[in-house]
């Protein structure tokens, strides 16, 4: 199928009171979730200057977003992929999972910086694997597929991220969640019980990761995590000085689940989403040449980092597509 995308907009229509239709499925499923969603961005008044969010079934990547491609400050959403990142390089024999950063092993390190969001072992980490914080961002971009030409010096040099990068990196740590990840998973399911989505939603597991922090007066909170439904599902929220923004994220996480859960027609296996960008990208330059520069870019920032030969193979072989080489 072809991927769905439904940009959702806050139109007089969808604004009325309406019975839940959930049970319904299909398009009646659909426009509930609007109503859904219109009502919680009216109630908090909610608008592109402070809120984006996205969602994607995992079994045939049913995908909803507002506002995905705004750039937002994320706080300790970074330590995600900055984790995962790790984690392949202790499968790839690189690093020991007892090498030491920060004063702790590693596998504490994981464990404090997932579970617990502890700062000091994160940004030791961080400085020991990426000098320049652009390359840790390039990494992140990476991992959603994103073309590295579209990664401007807003995004490269601060903690900002949007949502359409957020699901690529949620979607690569659910396709690792049973070998890779495994690990990392359990943590993110262990943390902040019963806060953002798992103040919405209690009758599912869910490895979240928050971010929360002040810039510039403004308080930024931020959740991406996967819902362990009966049909799995990503999703990414970011909110700018939203009041009871960590209730908001559950409701929103909420009307998401309801949705999920609702009778639909069996869907053929996913297939891929575009490139997503935070930019215009030429559009006439080929998906096998975008593929091709992405790996080059990742093979340097490995060559730079001192990676052993393995893994740089491992990770430019990761962002090929299937019957490509380098």
């Amino acid at each position: 199928m072809t991927r769905r995308i439904l940009t959702i907009l806050l139109a007089a229509a969808v604004l009325a009171v309406a019975v839940p239709v959930y049970a319904d499925g299909g398009a009646d499923a659909e426009a509930q979730l609007k109503a859904d969603l219109a009502a919680i961005m009216s109630e908090h008044g909610l608008d592109e200057g402070n809120i984006a969010f996205g969602y994607r079934r995992t079994t045939d990547w049913t995908q909803f977003t507002f506002n995905e491609d705004a750039l937002f400050e994320s706080a300790s959403v970074y330590k995600l992929a900055l984790n995962m990142y790790y984690y392949e390089q202790e499968a790839a024999g690189n690093i020991a999972p007892d090498a030491v950063y920060g004063g702790m092993p590693l596998s504490d390190c994981h464990r404090l910086s997932l579970q617990y969001s502890v700062n000091d072992v994160s940004l030791a980490m961080l400085d020991a694997a990426f000098p320049d914080f652009a390359d840790y961002k390039r990494l992140a971009a990476g991992y959603a597929g994103i073309d590295v030409r579209a990664l401007d010096e807003e995004y490269l040099y601060s903690s900002e991220f949007n949502v359409n990068i957020q699901l690529g990196v949620l979607q690569r740590l659910y396709d690792g969640a049973d070998s890779t990840y495994a690990e990392a998973i359990g943590y993110l399911k262990a943390a902040q019980p019963g806060e953002y989505f798992k103040s919405g939603v209690t009758e599912y597991e869910i490895a979240q990761k928050y971010g929360y922090d002040t810039y510039g007066g403004s308080l930024y909170v931020a959740t991406v995590g996967i819902v362990f439904a009966e049909e799995p599902f990503l999703i990414a929220v970011f909110t700018r000085s939203v009041p009871g923004a960590g209730n908001v994220i559950g409701e929103i996480c909420r009307a998401f689940c309801d949705y999920n859960d609702a009778p639909h027609d069996p869907l053929p296996e996913p297939e891929a989403p575009p490139v997503a960008c935070t930019s215009p990208v030429t559009p006439e330059v080929p998906l096998t040449a975008r593929r091709e520069e992405l790996a080059a870019a990742v093979a340097g920032a490995a060559a730079a980092l001192s990676l052993l030969p393995a893994a740089g193979e491992a990770l430019i072989a990761s962002v090929q597509a299937p019957g490509t080489t380098s």
